[in-house]
């Protein structure tokens, strides 16, 4: 027994050794399971840039070892906490300890982070981090590993934003940012469109010096523009701290009833301002899919705004989950725009909107209240009117003729109209000057002016046009190999595809054809390489666009190129419709791939057309055999663009007139009555009553 009783000693240190060893293996098996894990990995490719260290890291992932949950909340934490910047690592040590007494409140509360206001969502850091985060956590396998179901990814925490100025507007790219803050390109840009001004051949054709001035004044930092938002609103607005340079772009959620709160709250206060005070609950959402999913929902006329705020600096997108309003001192006194103002173009032959002939007019209104915000209005207006007065004082302007665009929002624009209408109908000299030069019914749609800003301000310009002249060899060499480079591999289908002889003739026709215009542009790069071409025509009868085809070399799509040509072809209809019709164009169609039958990459060039607003038309289109040798085409869509107007559904007889006049004069068929496709297309439409016009994604 003695003997017994001396080897427990033994034993036990055995016994205790193989466990430390084992607590040893476990402790190191545990460091390598949290070490490799998707969490580990997440907080290396998210927060290491952001300084956090070794030891840190260690300790994020026992806090959060438990919970997917939280360890998201860790990392959308850390990242409003440090902005996206490098911090050492005895913050990060005091990050966590903050974190740790966030969550244990959060579980009773609900995940909720408070932000005074919005500047700290906007910081270019920020941006990036929140990047790598939706890029890392996008990945099937890490959205396996954490739960993540839903297509619209967000983060796991909303933001409380306690003061926000929320208006339907949208900030408009400011030339500094689109100059990248270089004063010495913008200066470069300012005094070379000065020196075309003041040395262009005819006289009257070029905005004056100073007229310039404004308009350059005013673009520089950005100004903002007010969306229709009472009849058909999908959300968009900013949020603001002091003016639109500290702005959010936001969406009112209109899967509850907070848009439409939102709404009756600007509506509400419309007689003192548009905007409302408000402290805000966001969520910030993965860019794409987000803004994919608001695509039904928004008013065409807008389209430009949204894809504007999706193709902007931000790298996320923002909805308003909540609001309640801010009842205090500085909800009644406080306004955020930087800038009321209202935009006159000079007119002459061209039926486009040209930004370098454009005259703006502004004032600064930040902090402005009611009598103040009604007080620049009004200096707005009269400065226009003076402005006029001296032109018009100088015999060699006489012949200047001027017309009113836009103005901030429909309350400016109304005030401005209403004003020169009651100088007009005065009598006095101003009254008569006005009334014989300036016209106030506008022409151009809103996106349509802005976005040609956006194009004549680019700070480089990377395609010049060439548009294929019928007996000119070069452009007819160049359009050969045009063919056999891009169109060929673009119409991979032979019964779809239109001979080079077919071009020819087509280019032969057009002429000195006065019911049509036919075009065939090439688009070249810097250097005279062919990238793309697009072939177009315009139909005066139904005061139509068509865009036959347009493609780029497949090595330089989804570059913003196909877009720049596309733009090009519609400012030249524009002036197609001007110069056959003396009017706007009214509609633009296209013949695309139905998806099911489409072999491209789907969403790819559904996409394209979607975002220039076009829509798929509900009737069974059939193309017709180009040629004897060729079938007719089964499996495509005939979509529509509408340019000034949009329904829900368009007439049967103008569709059938857009498609014979299609057939017709770009199919080479000279009788479509006698074509048994058009006959069965013709009879489809005319029975409806309406056209509907359907989303094509």
């Amino acid at each position: 027994m003695l003997e017994f009783l001396t080897k427990i000693p033994g034993v036990l240190e055995v016994f205790l050794n193989v466990l430390e060893f084992l607590a040893v293996i476990a402790s190191v098996i545990t460091f390598f399971v949290l070490m490799i894990n998707k969490f580990s990995k997440a907080l290396k490719k998210i927060l290491v840039p952001c300084g956090m260290g070794f030891w840190p890291r260690i300790r994020a992932l026992f806090l959060c070892r438990k919970s997917q949950i939280k360890k998201r909340a860790f990392i959308e934490y850390a990242l409003l906490k440090t902005n996206g910047y490098p911090v050492i690592n005895s913050e990060w040590n005091m990050i966590i300890n903050s974190f740790r007494t966030f969550y244990t409140k959060a579980e009773q509360e609900g995940l909720k982070y408070s932000v005074p206001n919005c500047t700290p969502l906007i910081d270019p850091e920020f941006s990036k981090a929140v990047k790598r985060y939706f890029d890392y956590f996008s990945q099937k396998k890490v959205r396996k590993a954490f739960g993540i179901s839903e297509e619209q990814m967000s983060w796991v925490m909303k933001i409380h934003i306690e003061e926000a100025y929320a208006t339907p507007t949208c900030l408009l790219t400011g030339l500094l940012s689109q100059y990248d803050e270089s004063w010495e390109e913008f200066i470069k840009r300012y005094v070379s469109t000065a020196y075309i001004t003041e040395n262009g051949e005819i006289q009257n054709k070029n905005v004056l010096s100073n007229e310039l001035y404004f308009t350059f004044a005013w673009l520089l930092w950005g100004p903002s523009y007010e969306l229709e938002y009472k009849k058909y609103w999908a959300g968009l607005c900013q949020l603001s701290y002091g003016d639109e340079s500290n702005s959010i772009p936001a969406i009112a959620d209109t899967s509850s009833d907070v848009a439409e709160r939102l709404k009756n709250k600007f509506v509400e206060n419309e007689e003192r301002r548009y905007g409302a005070l408000i402290s805000a609950e966001v969520s910030i959402y993965d860019k794409k899919p987000f803004f994919a999913a608001l695509r039904s929902g928004i008013n065409p006329n807008n389209t430009y705004f949204y894809d504007k705020v999706e193709n902007g600096e931000l790298s996320f997108g923002v909805r308003i989950d909540e609001f309640i309003p801010c009842l205090n001192y500085k909800a009644k006194k406080y306004y955020s725009t930087a800038y009321v103002w209202i935009l006159f173009e000079l007119e002459d032959d061209d039926f486009v909107f040209q930004p370098e002939k454009s005259v703006a007019f502004f004032e600064h209104a930040n902090l402005a209240n009611k009598v103040t915000y009604q007080f620049l209005i009004d200096t707005l207006i009269e400065k226009s009117i003076k402005h006029f007065e001296s032109v018009y004082a100088k015999e060699e302007n006489a012949g200047r003729r001027y017309r009113f665009v836009c103005a901030m929002n429909d309350k400016i624009a109304l005030a401005c109209q209403n004003k020169y209408k009651e100088v007009m109908a005065s009598g006095t000299a101003i009254g008569n000057i006005l009334k014989e030069k300036i016209e106030m019914e506008p022409i151009h749609a809103s996106s349509e002016v802005f976005s040609a800003y956006d194009e004549f301000f680019a700070p480089s310009k990377s395609m010049v046009y060439e548009e294929i002249v019928y007996g000119d060899r070069t452009s007819l060499s160049d359009l050969g190999q045009f063919y056999t480079e891009i169109y060929m591999e673009a119409f991979p289908n032979e019964n779809e595809r239109e001979t080079f002889d077919h071009f020819l003739g087509y280019l032969r026709k057009a002429a000195n054809a006065k019911e049509y215009k036919y075009h065939i542009v090439l688009a070249k790069n810097e250097q005279g390489r062919i990238v793309g071409g697009c072939v177009f025509n315009y139909f005066k009868k139904s005061n139509a666009g068509v865009i036959e085809f347009l493609a780029i070399r497949r090595d330089l799509q989804s570059s913003g190129l196909g877009s720049q040509l596309y733009r090009h072809a519609v400012s030249m209809l524009s002036e197609d419709a001007y110069d056959m019709n003396r009017k706007p164009l009214d509609y633009i169609c296209c013949e695309i791939d139905a998806p099911e039958y489409s072999k491209a990459e789907i969403k790819k060039y559904l996409y394209f057309w979607n975002k220039n607003n076009y829509w798929h038309l509900k009737f069974k289109y059939i193309q017709p055999a180009l040629s004897v040798d060729q079938d007719s085409v089964e499996g495509l869509w005939f979509t529509i663009s509408p340019q000034r107007e949009w329904s829900k559904s368009l007439p049967g007889n103008l569709i059938a007139d857009i498609v014979y006049d299609y057939i017709k004069y770009a199919m080479g068929i000279d009788n479509p009555e006698n074509c048994a496709e058009f006959a069965a297309m013709k009879e489809e439409l005319l029975s409806k009553k309406g056209v509907e016009l359907q989303r094509i994604i």
